[in-house]
């Protein structure tokens, strides 16, 4: 279980890289609870975005998430013939638990737009 989910982690910092083309830094924060964290590039305000991955099949264990700001929640399966995360991924806001099914490769844009609100 935890070679899948650093597997999607993995994949999801390759995904944000590649199609935010260099505009957002992804990394994965050392003592912390958060998985992953995303910045813009050169944002000096230092307003991150967090991320907790999880596998899709762990959506109905999380009804109690919390409400924590700038912390979102990722859904996604990994693929072990393809060595890759599925096309269709749930994200989930921590404050309003509202889920928004996205592409993977729409991510890096959800995210931009999020950081660009703040």
């Amino acid at each position: 279980m935890d070679d899948i989910k650093e597997k999607i982690k993995n994949k999801i910092i390759d995904l944000i890289s590649m199609e935010s083309s260099g505009r957002l830094v992804v990394f994965k924060p050392e003592d912390s609870p958060r998985d992953l964290v995303v910045e813009k590039r050169g944002d000096y305000k230092k307003q991150p975005i967090s991320l907790n991955v999880f596998k899709k099949a762990q959506i109905e264990e999380k009804k109690e998430i919390g409400h924590e700001k700038d912390l979102y929640f990722i859904f996604a399966d990994f693929d072990v013939i393809k060595q890759n995360i599925e096309d269709e991924i749930f994200v989930v806001y921590s404050v309003d638990s509202k889920k928004v099914v996205i592409k993977k490769d729409e991510l890096a844009r959800f995210l931009i737009e999020k950081l660009d609100k703040k």
